[in-house]
């Protein structure tokens, strides 16, 4: 093998090492994204099953549509939904990178 072709193995090999490393810090910087993202999602989970849990929740939930009507409680909690998206979005906006 020639020293030019041995010199142009060496530097691919480094620059395949260094572009790996690059790979591992984006991989490893999307997974705690993902993570962050997940762990919230959980939490909310786990708030869910223990309200779901509780009686009181429950009947609270019954008497609630029994007493709004089910088309009127679904509308508000679409525009309720409506204006929780539009404001985390708002707020990601204002927040400091």
């Amino acid at each position: 093998m020639s020293s030019e072709r041995f010199n142009q193995l060496v530097a691919k090999h480094s620059n395949l090492r260094l572009r790996a490393a690059v790979q591992r810090r984006e991989l490893g910087a999307t997974m705690n994204e993902i993570e962050h993202q997940l762990s919230g999602l959980d939490r909310g989970i786990g708030a869910a099953q223990r309200l779901i849990k509780n009686p009181a929740v429950l009947v609270g939930g019954v008497a609630l549509v029994a007493l709004i009507g089910p088309k009127r409680l679904m509308r508000w909690a679409t525009r309720g939904a409506l204006v929780y998206s539009t404001a985390r979005r708002f707020m990601r906006l204002r927040r400091p990178d």
